[in-house]
């Protein structure tokens, strides 16, 4: 293994860093986010042309018009308010404070899981050639700070060589 220059595998990380961010900003700038319409949240079987067709179409609406929650995440979500109130309550009132860190934590999970179950995610299109730059520079960024982290140790396999007698290679 040859001697290595701290200060060429700094530039060479901070190269690496560049293409990286540059080539994740591309690809992150193509994904477009948004939400589900309020009125649309959690529907299923609902067609375009309006229901199931068939046995729906003859109920008069009914299970033909969708299923689901209307309002987003629906009645539920709001509930999930209820325990974190519990636990904020424990986290003052009480010497033992698991159950309420448990309660404020769990809650605040589940609040974080029901937003993001609501955002739609979609790649813009672009063409193979912007593409394949973009995975280009993630790919060769990251290789290059890679390599600039290998084969450096904090000096305990040179230690536990000395011990064993043997010699390093330069």
């Amino acid at each position: 293994m040859g001697s290595r220059d701290p200060i060429r595998d700094f530039f060479t990380f901070l190269l690496g860093g560049v293409l990286f961010s540059m080539g994740a900003f591309l690809f992150f700038n193509q994904v477009m986010v948004s939400s589900v319409p309020m009125g649309l949240g959690l529907r299923f079987g609902r067609r375009a042309a309006g229901g199931w067709g068939g046995a729906g179409a003859a109920w008069g609406g009914g299970w033909g018009g969708g299923f689901g929650f209307s309002q987003g995440l629906g009645g539920g979500f709001g509930l999930l308010l209820i325990p974190l109130t519990i636990g904020v309550c424990l986290l003052f009132a009480l010497r033992n404070q698991r159950w309420g860190w448990f309660l404020v934590l769990a809650s605040v999970a589940a609040l974080a899981v029901g937003i993001l179950q609501t955002l739609i995610m979609s790649f813009q299109p672009t063409s193979l050639w912007n593409l394949l730059t973009m995975f280009a520079l993630i790919g060769s960024g990251g290789g290059l700070m890679f390599r600039s982290l290998m084969a450096y140790d904090d000096g305990k396999d040179r230690q536990e060589r000395a011990e064993r007698g043997e010699r390093e290679d330069h």
